[in-house]
């Protein structure tokens, strides 16, 4: 990991405890249980599933990051509604939108101090923003802000306008929205009905297709470090394309976000492009163009509207140093080939030869539907409504690979399942998938499941299979540079890393779990558990992160940490055969090998077996 600073456009969010120094002078130990089960049960998973990154947790306090103003919003009021409902201790929040300085797993600069006041201002279970968070949701989002006015704030040398939500919140069950315009309802509502189609009105139900993406990890986190060096000379020369969320008229958002995703999986094979990863788009939703490329590292990106009901097509702009384009709207027959279309078009603006359309048989709406459903409810951490969404799609459709492929993955499980069963379950994920055709999923997981198996040629031989078949799968690119990286091949391990990193700038969680193995096999223990921490401060269930901090802080000397890190792998009874299992490496055993330096940190921070 690169310890050189990064600069990031980033929502700063700054959560305080009210009276915190009153109530541990009144009953310290009863104070601190409840602002850390409160950090636990509440805060951090409402951070987390509005993809912000935890920074840091300061005791009374928590600083983090968000992609985007109004996803940062939309956490700090689910937060202090559920606070007031359920009488937990009040809390204030301030949010800004800036440039933060980024190192050492720290964030750095003015806007952060300037969140830390605005969270001073915010009223009693309310929210504070700056004019700069504030123009970022204004009209966006049902909520309505008081303007406080001009304040000034100390080492500031400018007032702060500040804007605030506070007495809905507190004083009501549930957040009210505004109310919009009676006239404007109406026309949205007829629209939908034009529309027609049960499937529509399906989709407008669904909730949380922006963290849902193409991620085959079931899990996804924004903000990690770049990587250990740059991509390579070839990868450099693909222009990076961004596609942005795509925006409707009278569709639901959801299912805006949701061809947005199928766009850019339909480009996944592209080679003269490279195309940035649907968990980073979905970063940049809402950004003013600059600012989504700044935060996406590309000058090259395409918006699309559906002016109209969705058949009718989407209208895209095409954003480039050059200048801009618009291409109109292209009606289409079904909701499977909307995204397939909507890529032979920007393909054809970049000169780009277009791929087969024969080859992709359309899939029927209702089992398309029951797809996007299950990804949503697999990023939403709700496992059983994805797999029978997913059952309901192949009942539609049984044929439809992707459906069988989520299905693997949703039994594979690489972030949070059991380590103990790591290696059965890549292997049983494989079986499932056997006679499929090679896509970006089928060819992950063959290849970690050889790589379990004791075949690492083979393993690389399906990754590299996936890296010229599928340029564009940033997560394939993450799984080529940790096998590389287990076969001890760290320069081209590094190469492959940086490329993926370049595909998703703003990476799901997984991406820091496997770069903490990565750089433990390296020889970095300090960097490992660093990266580790970050992903557990992100997804405390991330076990192959939890096995790195282990070992690692035991390899460092730092046994009493090492223990307390290795606890809960101990409370789960598992054995330091079984740990040492899930990190399949075939570059040998022998004395001051990866391997035998992950065993022997196992055994010092005292899980059970011989090293």
């Amino acid at each position: 990991m690169s310890d050189k600073p990064q600069r990031r456009l980033a929502a700063i969010f700054v959560l305080d405890v009210s009276g915190f120094s009153r109530l541990m002078a009144e009953d310290e130990a009863g104070t601190l249980n409840q602002v850390l089960a409160q950090q636990q049960s509440l805060i951090a998973p409402a951070i987390r599933s509005h993809e912000g990154r935890i920074i840091k947790l300061m005791g009374d306090g928590v600083l983090a990051i968000f992609p985007s103003v109004i996803s940062a919003v939309e956490a700090a009021a689910g937060i202090q509604a559920a606070a007031a409902r359920n009488r937990h201790l009040q809390l204030r929040i301030g949010i800004t939108l800036g440039e933060v300085l980024i190192a050492q797993g720290d964030i750095y600069g003015d806007d952060v101090n300037i969140a830390a006041r605005l969270e001073a201002l915010a009223p009693l279970g309310g929210v504070a923003l700056s004019a700069e968070a504030y123009g970022q949701v204004r009209g966006r989002i049902p909520y309505a802000f008081e303007d406080l006015g001009l304040h000034e704030v100390k080492n500031i040398p400018e007032p702060v306008r500040v804007y605030v939500l506070s007495e809905e919140l507190t004083s009501l069950p549930s957040l009210h929205p505004v109310a919009a315009p009676v006239k404007a309802v109406r026309a949205a509502s007829a629209s939908r009905r034009r529309a027609g189609g049960p499937v529509w009105l399906a989709l407008a139900a669904f909730t949380a297709l922006a963290a849902a993406g193409g991620g085959w990890w079931a899990a996804g986190m924004p903000g990690l470090h770049g990587a250990g060096q740059a991509a390579s000379g070839a990868e450099q020369t693909r222009p990076l394309v961004a596609v942005l969320p795509f925006t409707a008229a009278s569709a639901s958002p959801e299912l805006a976000l949701a061809v947005t995703g199928e766009v850019i999986r339909a480009l996944a094979a592209v080679p003269g492009l490279a195309v940035v990863a649907p968990a980073s788009s979905r970063a940049a939703a809402g950004l003013p163009p600059d600012q989504a490329a700044r935060l996406l590292g590309t000058e090259f990106l395409v918006s699309g509207h559906m002016p109209a009901a969705p058949l009718q097509g989407i209208r895209l702009d095409i954003r480039s140093p050059s200048g801009q384009a618009a291409l109109p709207p292209r009606p289409q027959s079904s909701l499977s080939r909307l995204g397939p279309a909507a890529a032979a078009d920007i393909l054809t603006s970049f000169s780009q030869p277009l791929a087969d359309a024969a080859a992709m048989p359309p899939v029927p709406d209702q089992a398309l539907m029951q797809l996007l459903a299950a990804r949503s409810n697999l990023a939403s951490g709700r496992p059983q409504e994805a797999r029978l969404a997913l059952e309901q799609a192949l009942q539609l459709a049984p044929g439809l690979t992707r459906a069988k492929v989520l299905q693997a993955e949703l039994g594979l499980d690489l972030l949070t399942g059991p380590l103990a069963s790591l290696p059965q379950r890549s292997a049983k994920a494989a079986q499932r998938l056997e006679g499929l055709p090679e896509t970006p999923g089928t060819l992950r997981i063959r290849a970690l499941a050889a790589q379990f198996s004791g075949a690492p040629d083979m393993a690389l031989t399906h990754a590299r299979t996936l890296e010229r078949s599928f340029p564009n799968d940033a997560d394939g690119h993450l799984l080529r540079a940790w096998l590389l990286q287990m076969e001890g091949q760290g320069a081209a391990a590094e190469a492959a890393y940086a490329t993926a990193l370049r595909l998703n700038p703003v990476p799901p969680a997984l991406y820091r779990s496997l770069r903490a193995s990565m750089l433990f096999d390296a020889g970095q223990e300090e960097a490992a558990v660093a990266s580790a921490s970050e992903a557990l401060a992100l997804e405390p269930r991330a076990q192959l992160a939890q096995a790195v901090l282990c070992a690692g802080l035991a390899t460092l000397g730092r046994f009493d940490e090492a223990g307390s890190a290795c606890a809960q792998l101990q409370a789960e009874g598992l054995t330091l055969d079984q740990a040492a299992g899930a990190f399949p490496y075939g570059a040998g055993a022998g004395p001051g090998s990866a391997l035998q330096r992950l065993r022997t940190g196992f055994s010092l921070a005292g899980l059970p077996g011989r090293p």
